[in-house]
């Protein structure tokens, strides 16, 4: 099955069926088939063909999904920019993907997007067409850009005779979306997701979470990851549900969209759960409607579960997942598993995804038995775009993807991350995985965030440091020897960091990943003893 092959079933079964809301927008499945056609069809005017790159950069506007859905109907690919990039890193995403024709918006948040357009456009050889939503005034300002407005006018008959010859060269092996991986641990890959990749993927998503048509979910994380661009757009386009658009995170307003449009599932990164939860006005807004709030993409302590329970009404779901598997491919069940395996665990494996542990030598291990992490199924990447050594180091001739992550499965199926093999540090002999010690630390009252990094030891080999963002407002902000002594009450001796250190924020991705990378670099330049 093709994507906007679902989105013509939607349409033909549910045309009034409301698909997408923005502010004051409202785009029924009908309406959401129309744009998608319109859009695809002057596509194909432009010359954008199978096996095409198209550069969204446009952000969390319905736009950015039509746009997607139009490029992957031609069996081009759709390659989203975040909206948060500089010019170095917009650009080489444009450049590294081949991309041929960008879709750009003014600009959001402050940052102005035609600005770094100008900036790039000359060092991206294979960008022929850049596209401007806005009036001519906002056109003008890229020289050589034409107005997007015919991606989102009616089509002429000729046109979509043209839009059903290239769709019919379609096949689900086509690449459909290319996800550049954050660069926390070194130079962004572009993944390489296939039809076939994400509707496995959606497919064991929506059975994993039962989510169904009735469900409208909220969408205010960036789509240009597997969280926003598959999870959330792909989901609800598969389920045939309601896609709840805003353009940025603020805590209040989400809370008032949750209220007012009676969203039922929500996916944020912990320190958004936080900043909701921190609002002075919370409980005046009407939260029941929520049925499925997913946290994911950095540790989350039980003291989190336990809140988002009092405030919700609901345990929040725990999963795993990364952007060469499409998405998070397992998840905690908050009607069957305890508070206990729900902070602990990230979950089972969802339908169609087969979880292994394995050794250095590639042997599958038992229950119980710490190695790495693999994955095998349908929802796998086809490979990093142009890098076919890098995709041969983590895809093997198994058919599994080698995540470089550590962990465990137990008898049940329930897999237990333990850290990345990168990451990972030795002391005397023993091995440290930091997001065990982040977990200890993010249960302290006083502290808000907290990342773990092995710095080099002459006697040891290596020691933990800490870093720790302390909780605003805390009557008694930790010391250092609190947090020692948290950890001493808590851990193994050798898993106690030696040193701790205060920081009023850390380096964070979109995703709201703390970039040990950042750390480390900071580290190199660091001279005399550490602190």
């Amino acid at each position: 099955m093709l994507i906007h092959e679902v989105l013509e079933a939607h349409a033909g079964r549910n045309p009034q069926k409301e698909a997408i809301v923005f502010k004051d927008l409202r785009v029924n499945y009908r309406e959401y088939m129309e744009n998608v056609d319109r859009a695809a069809a002057a596509m194909v005017r432009l010359g954008v063909k199978r096996g095409d790159k198209v550069a969204l950069y446009i952000g969390n506007r319905p736009e950015h999904v039509y746009c997607y859905v139009a490029a992957a109907s031609l069996g081009a690919a759709a390659v989203p920019i975040s909206t948060r990039y500089e010019a170095m890193e917009a650009g080489f995403v444009v450049n590294d993907s081949d991309s041929s024709l960008m879709v750009v918006s003014p600009g959001m948040a402050g940052v102005d997007f035609l600005d770094i357009v100008n900036k790039i456009k000359t060092s991206c050889p294979a960008l022929e067409t850049i596209a401007v939503i806005g009036g001519a005034e906002e056109v003008a300002l890229v020289p050589g850009a034409i107005p997007a407005d015919p991606l989102f006018e009616p089509a002429l008959a000729e046109s979509l005779d043209l839009l059903e010859r290239a769709r019919g060269a379609v096949r689900e092996d086509d690449t459909a979306f290319i996800v550049y991986t954050s660069g926390t641990t070194g130079v962004p890959k572009g993944a390489e997701l296939t039809h076939r990749n994400l509707i496995a993927y959606v497919r064991g998503q929506t059975g994993a979470m039962g989510v169904e048509r009735d469900d409208r979910l909220l969408l205010d994380i960036p789509v240009n990851h597997v969280g926003g661009g598959v999870m959330a757009i792909l989901s609800m386009l598969y389920a045939g549900g309601t896609l709840v658009m805003l353009d940025a995170f603020v805590p209040q307003e989400v809370l008032q969209t949750i209220q007012s449009e009676k969203v039922t599932v929500m996916g944020q990164v912990p320190a958004q759960y936080i900043l909701m939860m921190m609002a002075p006005d919370f409980d005046s807004y009407d939260v029941s409607s929520v049925r499925a709030a997913v946290v994911s993409a950095a540790p989350s302590p039980k003291e989190l579960f336990t809140q988002v329970k009092e405030k919700f009404g609901i345990y929040p779901t725990n999963g795993y997942g990364l952007s060469e598997v499409s998405g998070a491919v397992t998840f905690t069940r908050v009607d069957e598993d305890s508070l206990e395996r729900l902070s602990t665990s990230v979950g089972r494996a969802n339908p169609g995804v087969d979880l292994s542990i394995m050794d250095l030598q590639g042997y599958h291990l038992p229950p119980g038995e710490e190695g790495e992490i693999c994955i095998s199924g349908d929802a796998v990447m086809k490979g990093y775009y142009e890098r076919p050594d890098e995709t041969a180091l983590v895809l093997g001739e198994d058919g599994y993807l080698h995540t470089g992550d550590m962990g465990k499965l137990d008898e049940e199926g329930y897999m237990y991350i333990l850290g990345r093999k990168k990451e990972m540090y030795i002391r005397g002999g023993e091995n440290v995985y930091p997001p065990e010690v982040e977990e200890v630390l993010q249960e302290h009252p006083g502290v808000l965030f907290s990342a773990v990094i092995g710095v080099p030891d002459p006697v040891m080999g290596e020691e933990g440091r800490a870093y720790v963002v302390p909780m605003p407002g805390a009557e008694h902000p930790p010391s250092e020897e609190d947090i020692k002594q948290w950890c001493a009450a808590r851990l193994a001796k050798f898993k106690v960091p030696r040193y701790v250190v205060f920081r009023e924020s850390l380096p964070l991705t979109p995703l709201g990943k703390v970039m040990k990378k950042v750390l480390y670099e900071e580290l190199k330049g660091e001279e005399g003893p550490l602190a």
